[in-house]
């Protein structure tokens, strides 16, 4: 398996994982606050149930995308 996709799919698990594999860490610390944060706005916000859980959906896939074209360009800088 490439360490791109393995990147992408620590990510999805826990957003900012996968930047974090990268060592990117900052990054990666921000993508985590900001993945926690959002979703507890809404839900303060009085978003519905369901809003909640497609917008986690959608930071896990935004952060994956992330973490794979970070992984791309890290590991290919460093062969």
């Amino acid at each position: 398996m490439r360490k791109s996709t393995i990147a992408a799919l620590m990510s999805v698990v826990l957003p900012g994982a996968g930047l974090f594999y990268c060592g990117r860490v900052r990054a990666a610390l921000v993508n985590l606050v900001i993945a926690l944060a959002v979703p507890l706005v809404a839900v303060w916000a009085g978003f519905p149930g369901e809003h909640v859980l497609w917008l986690i959906l959608a930071i896990a896939a935004g952060s994956a995308g992330f973490a794979h074209v970070t992984a791309e360009k890290f590991f290919a800088a460093s062969e």
